[in-house]
């Protein structure tokens, strides 16, 4: 028995796509509100940036005030060092200056002190050069205004054969004599010791 084969059912062909037309549509106006908000929203902005300049202006200013400021304190304590060294020199001028006002005062009383002029040294005695006898002989005066010796003694431990040439050599002895008030006033109690060695 023949075999037929069914045909296959036919689609109907799909309709054409009929774009959907676009209306061009006016842009519509702001409102009063939206043009109110907009101006605060700007008004907000400029303000943000006015008080974000006065910040930095501050900040600058403060920080220029700061380096001024470290900057006096600087120059304070440059000054106040300099002022102390300027203070030691001074101390140190004015204690050089006293020692040296010490200095010519003490040499200006040395000269108003009795200051040997001439001492002539004793004759070592023979006997005790004979006998090899060292030794030494304080003798002890007064030296009177006109610079001389007098009343001069043995003081203390001294050997008889040097007592008599020590206190001659002691009564040759000459002094400038010691000023007071502008006048020349006895020293007492002036002693010298004489050395008697064998070399």
């Amino acid at each position: 028995e023949p075999h037929v084969q069914p045909e296959a059912p036919i689609e109907p062909p799909p309709e054409p796509v009929v774009p959907e037309p676009v209306v061009q549509s006016e842009p519509t106006p702001p409102t009063e509100a939206e043009l109110a908000f907009k101006r605060a929203e700007q008004e907000r902005a400029a303000e943000a940036a006015r008080q974000q300049k006065l910040r930095q202006q501050r900040e600058a200013a403060e920080r220029e005030r700061q380096a001024r400021e470290a900057e006096q304190l600087r120059l304070a304590r440059e000054a106040e060092r300099a002022a102390e060294a300027q203070r030691q020199l001074e101390a140190e001028r004015a204690r050089a200056a006293a020692a040296e006002q010490a200095r010519r005062e003490a040499a200006a009383a040395a000269d108003r002190q009795y200051l040997p002029i001439a001492k002539t040294p004793p004759v070592y005695p023979q006997r005790a050069l004979d006998s090899g006898v060292q030794g030494e002989c304080t003798v002890s005066y007064d030296v009177d205004p006109n610079g001389r010796v007098v009343s001069p003694q043995v003081a203390g431990q001294c050997h008889p054969l040097f007592i008599r040439p020590s206190l001659d050599a002691a009564k040759r002895f000459r002094y400038r004599p010691r000023i007071v008030d502008g006048q020349a006033v006895t020293v007492r109690g002036v002693q010298n010791t004489f050395h008697y060695r064998i070399e």
